[in-house]
């Protein structure tokens, strides 16, 4: 079971016997109850053979992409700044905090007033739950890079950009990408919660419809249609974060 062959194996094992026990403890006799794994397949392939499914994932997300760019684009700055000068974490880490303590829900009435209906609000709310991740796991794996590391590249004449290219960065990948792989987590949470609180688009507005219709079946099929993804969004990332570990370590 050490071997890439035997996890496989096990994981394989363990969905099987998940799949086998969802299709025990369903019930089809009734639309509203928890259907079983079949229907819940027979539905995803209605979704699936008309369009709607991919054509509400098409919709969902544009938001996620967009907010997990900007998510990169300030967090990772931002996060290597903050632990770099000490004026500028003492002022934005309390607010970080914040985001981290609250339930980022609670936000959101404030968003949908300041922004409306729009597409940037949906972005607004998913960089919302997930940047402050990457700010406080970015600053930590910054500050964490051995000193020794530094102050060696400095006495080699190295200038600040090439001691945070070739010294800094590569030392605290591990650190950013765990950050990253959470505030994804989190990201896809925000996307589903924008559409479902804000405005009907996309994923939210077709569990709303089918919610509404008491279609237990497509809406738990949409359910684990985002699963899935998260699952493979974490795997892109993962393999992201094994080159970038080569990379550093060379």
């Amino acid at each position: 079971m050490e071997t890439a062959l035997g996890r496989n194996l096990v994981r394989a094992g363990m969905l099987l016997a998940l799949i086998g026990v969802w299709q025990l403890v369903g019930n089809d006799t009734i639309g509203l109850l928890f259907p079983t794994f079949g229907r819940t397949l027979a539905a995803f392939w209605t979704l699936v053979s008309d369009g709607t499914l991919q054509m509400a994932l098409f919709v969902t997300n544009q938001s996620l992409a967009v907010g997990f760019l900007v998510m990169l684009v300030i967090g990772i700055p931002l996060g290597i700044v903050t632990a770099r000068v000490s004026l500028l974490d003492r002022i934005v880490t309390p607010y970080i905090t914040f985001l981290v303590a609250i339930p980022v829900i609670a936000l959101i009435p404030v968003v949908q007033a300041l922004m409306g209906l729009t597409f940037a609000a949906r972005v607004t709310v998913v960089v919302l739950f997930g940047i402050p991740y990457i700010i406080i796991n970015t600053a930590v794996a910054v500050r964490r890079v051995d000193p020794m590391l530094t102050e060696m590249a400095t006495s080699f004449g190295a200038s600040p950009w090439v001691r945070l290219r070739d010294v800094v960065l590569p030392a605290a990948v591990p650190g950013i990408m765990a950050g990253i792989r959470i505030a994804l987590g989190q990201a896809l949470i925000g996307m589903v919660v924008a559409e479902l609180t804000i405005v009907g688009a996309g994923i939210g507005s077709l569990i709303a419809d089918l919610q509404g219709r008491f279609r237990v079946a497509p809406v738990l099929a949409i359910a684990v249609t985002i699963v899935l993804e998260g699952v493979l969004l974490m795997t892109i990332v993962e393999w992201i974060e094994r080159r970038l570990g080569r990379w550093s370590q060379s």
